[in-house]
């Protein structure tokens, strides 16, 4: 009965661990994969075949990348692998970090004439601001096979050091990892290269698929359109935008790039920018109810969008988000509601005013004045 007593103790810490482990990721926060060893002396072999046999894109995040002083050593003939991959027409593109610990010097490879020659050849790189540190050890290749592990690009770590790697052929950890760095770039700003950019606005996805019911709950949609909250609106459409093109429902947010990318003067300062954004984001927490956020530093957000259940419509991203001749809010409501109904297969002119506005939820004069907009705008 002891010995039993005993291992029903020693089991109590263990399930306890298991089960929150399984409360906090479910099967859909997993992707599946292939994975490979490549520790120690295999990195170097396995990372030479990947470059040597990439076909569309390799695009590397790395801590340190350390020459010496001579380039005909293991690090030097790695970056001419990624040479040999643009004569090849592959795409190249790397994110380095400039913010070193210690007395490492941090321009020994941002003005070496190597990296001069890797962006003369058409590779694309990225100098991290020394204000944000990049610790990444990371390869993707084909947007398939990922390299990740304590390796930075050094004769030490190539040649002598013990350094745990992984290989994993996985294209949807790829894909994450791809739309992480890309993240990256919102979230940094140079020292003394200007404003942020408005990046939200970039590379938006030419479709954005909204949940009906964003529209004919009074809740969401038509409580800003109500309150004529149309930065709540704008920016909530930004991160659906951006969670549609990531294909991620949790994201981090740089507040200064997003203030831009609603319209906001870049005269303004950052702090000033910064402002707009967290009160609309709490706005949109708080009252609406439509995401979850935590704030970090006061200068990014983590955002994770509310499900939203039910059926959906999709839209044209294009007049719906824009910063050059933005539209009413009204307007902007009426055009989606006629692509929702467009997509029930109903003619919004067929309709008449008092339906429209019994079943959207705002007053007839706001659906009025939007039609008097819509014949403006050409629709």
């Amino acid at each position: 009965m002891m010995k039993r007593s005993k291992f029903i103790l020693f089991l109590i810490p263990i399930l306890s661990v298991f089960l929150a482990f399984t409360a906090l990721y479910s099967a859909d926060d997993f992707v599946s994969s292939r994975v490979k060893d490549i520790s120690d002396r295999h990195y170097e072999q396995a990372v030479i075949q990947l470059l040597d046999n990439a076909k569309e894109a390799i695009v590397i995040s790395m801590y340190s990348i350390r020459l010496g002083t001579d380039t005909k050593n293991p690090v030097g003939l790695l970056l001419n692998d990624l040479l040999e991959a643009r004569e090849r027409g592959v795409s190249v593109t790397l994110y380095l970090n400039t913010r070193f610990y210690g007395t490492e010097d941090e321009e020994s490879y941002t003005k070496s004439p190597v990296f001069r020659e890797l962006e003369d050849n058409g590779c694309v790189v990225y100098f991290m601001p020394s204000n944000r540190r990049l610790h990444d050890k990371l390869i993707i290749v084909d947007s398939r096979y990922v390299v990740e592990g304590s390796a930075n690009w050094s004769i030490s770590a190539l040649k002598s050091n013990f350094e745990s790697n992984t290989l994993i052929d996985s294209p949807d950890l790829a894909r994450v990892k791809l739309a992480r760095l890309k993240n990256l770039l919102i979230l940094s700003k140079p020292k003394d290269k200007g404003p942020y950019a408005p990046a939200y606005i970039e590379n938006l996805p030419k479709t954005l698929i909204i949940p009906k019911d964003l529209l004919l709950n009074k809740k969401y949609f038509p409580r800003m359109v109500t309150s004529s909250d149309s930065r709540a609106l704008d920016l909530y459409l930004l991160l659906l935008a951006h969670s549609q093109a990531t294909g991620k429902d949790k994201f981090l947010v740089g507040l200064e790039s997003m203030a831009l990318s609603l319209g906001l003067p870049s005269s303004w300062t950052n702090n000033a920018l910064r402002r707009q954004v967290i009160k609309s984001l709490k706005k949109l927490q708080s009252r609406y109810h439509l995401i979850d956020v935590k704030f970090f530093h006061g200068r990014d957000a983590e955002v994770i969008l509310t499900p939203t259940p039910g059926e959906a419509f999709t839209i044209s991203s294009n007049p719906i988000i824009q910063i050059q001749n933005p539209l009413t809010l009204r307007l902007k409501y009426l055009l989606l509601i006629k692509a929702l109904l467009k997509a029930e297969g109903k003619d919004i002119y067929s309709i008449s005013v008092s339906s429209l506005s019994k079943r959207f939820n705002v007053s007839k004069d706001t659906i009025r004045d939007g039609f008097r907009e819509l014949v403006v705008l050409g629709e």
